[in-house]
């Protein structure tokens, strides 16, 4: 085989291995399995609120975000409220109040994706598109 010709299927199997970068992650229409049934009320930027079980960001019951340069995760478990501000890029502003009371702004992925169980459905939405989660 010779050296075009190698260099041709390297670039088609690198193609097609691009093209699989969407097969990871949660399978639609499913809520994923978490150790901790945490239990959410989230708010979309459209006025509908939704309760929620099973609640989790990716399926880690944590939520990940940027605290300046550094990557932050805080359990929910320590999470009083959650307000979406502005998307700026890739990334939305958080104002994140903690139960001890202290408040910290934060960024996180807009295409981040939040789960959870509706009790009649599986629930999925990305961070833009979220205005506020409230863990009762």
């Amino acid at each position: 085989m010779n050296r075009g010709s190698r260099l041709g299927l390297v670039l088609i199997a690198a193609i097609f291995c691009l093209g699989m970068g969407g097969l990871g992650g949660h399978p639609d229409g499913t809520t994923p399995e978490t150790d901790v049934n945490i239990q959410a009320e989230v708010n979309d930027r459209g006025g509908v609120t939704t309760s929620l079980e099973r609640f989790s960001m990716a399926g880690k019951i944590s939520l990940d975000a940027w605290r300046g340069k550094g990557k932050l995760t805080i359990p929910f478990e320590n999470i009083d409220m959650i307000t979406f501000g502005e998307n700026a890029g890739d990334a939305v502003v958080v104002d994140v109040k903690l139960k001890t009371g202290e408040t910290m702004t934060l960024q996180v992925r807009s295409r981040a994706q939040f789960y959870g169980s509706t009790g009649f459905g599986a629930f999925q939405i990305k961070s833009k598109d979220l205005a506020l989660i409230d863990f009762p």
